[in-house]
């Protein structure tokens, strides 16, 4: 697991990531697009994780992304593995009552131009970020309150654009409710075939009330609650055609407080396929580890859209592991994988050449570890080749 100390941006517009210093580590940095479209520069935040060079991966669009950003990168960082290793892009703000909303509302003068900022996101961003960064076709939109009244937007009415959806705690209660009650009647006659969705709903509910009689309070502080709950009621009704899609209420947390627990429960939902156990080898000497590990990177493959390898260190270790029971033939293919997967990774090739010694082949090892060390000069692999070649 990566572990996540601290973020350095340089930028003097967002303080909190202002000050540079070399002893921090770095998760992302700040880039910029200029936007035709709005006439007015963007700030993103970027994440690249660090893998093969030649490795693409998919990409998490985050609303508010000065706010959200940071726990992101965290979550997938911590879950790597369980989660795909993601390129996140945090989209901040400049005019945000503008941007995050679908209807101009009277009395809110900069409101409405929610599709003037979709219009930006599919025309400008997404072309800029799949141009300048290792993306894969798979992307997830995600954001909270009015973002996650955006993504909704985005659900309905440019639904090709992204793979997958997260509303936390969206703003549904805009415009009394009238324009999600419009973008409702799709869920009959549209088609979201392998599209997912997750809902979020916090407990905004004042006390006394529960999640059946706040929908007839008028509280103010409950006008989220009453209208995500029933949105939820008519996806449950309507039963969307190819939609997957969940929804989870979360008793102990508000509006405020809701978007970190969601985004991790949201994320574990879309990607509940990812994770590769290995603990299902324990007990069970009759799989092989190999048709295994090739039968599901294959079922990835087909959810995300696209071929997707294992990880260099998941066969690895699933590799020394058939050694360590005695599986020889099934161990050499996994790391004959490794390398035919990760060509230039020294590691592999070293490896290669621990499998050859332990079979006592001598030579083959030898040819192995300077394999790995024309690759990367590493003193335990120089160390292994050369107390090879001195014995008799």
């Amino acid at each position: 697991m990566k572990i996540l100390l601290s973020f350095l941006f340089s930028i003097l517009f967002i303080p909190a990531f202002a000050q540079k210093a070399d002893n921090r580590i770095v998760i992302g940095r700040v880039d910029t697009v200029y936007s035709k479209i709005l006439n007015e520069k963007r700030a993103i935040l970027v994440h690249v994780p660090q893998g093969d060079k030649d490795q693409r991966y998919p990409v998490l669009y985050i609303l508010d992304g000065e706010e959200h950003f940071q726990s992101a990168v965290a979550i997938d960082e911590q879950l790597s593995g369980v989660l795909p290793d993601m390129i996140i892009v945090g989209i901040t703000n400049t005019v945000r009552e503008r941007d995050l909303t679908p209807t101009h509302v009277t009395g809110i003068k900069e409101s409405g131009g929610g599709e003037s900022f979709m219009s930006f996101i599919e025309k400008e961003l997404i072309p800029y970020v799949d141009s300048h960064y290792p993306t894969a076709p798979y992307r997830v939109f995600s954001g909270h309150s009015l973002g996650g009244l955006t993504v909704i937007n985005a659900f309905f009415n440019h639904t090709g654009l992204f793979n997958a959806y997260i509303a936390i705690d969206p703003s549904l209660w805009w415009d009394n409710q009238e324009w999600i009650k419009k973008q409702e009647t799709g869920l009959l006659n549209d088609d979201f075939t392998n599209k997912s969705l997750f809902v979020a709903i916090a407990n905004n509910i004042p006390p006394g009330l529960d999640t059946v009689s706040v929908l007839k309070s008028n509280d103010p502080m409950s006008s989220v609650t009453r209208a995500v709950i029933p949105f939820v009621h008519t996806l449950r009704d309507n039963k969307p055609k190819g939609l997957r899609w969940g929804s989870k209420f979360y008793p102990n947390e508000r509006h405020g407080t809701v978007e970190l627990a969601a985004e991790y429960d949201a994320l574990r939902y879309l990607f509940d396929y990812y994770q590769f156990r290995t603990s299902q080898f324990i007990g069970h000497p009759e799989l092989d580890e190999d048709s295994v590990t090739e039968a599901h990177y294959q079922l990835v493959s087909e959810k995300l859209g696209y071929k997707v390898l294992p990880t260099e260190n998941n066969i690895n270790e699933l590799a020394y592991d058939c050694m360590g029971r005695h599986k020889m033939d099934v161990a050499y293919k996994l790391f004959k994988r490794n390398i035919d997967n990760h060509p230039q990774s020294a590691n592999a090739y070293d490896s290669l050449g621990d499998y050859y010694a332990a079979k006592g082949d001598k030579q083959k090892a030898i040819e192995a570890y300077a394999k790995s060390l024309s690759l990367h000069e590493t003193t335990d692999t120089r160390q292994k080749m050369e107390a090879l070649k001195a014995k008799k």
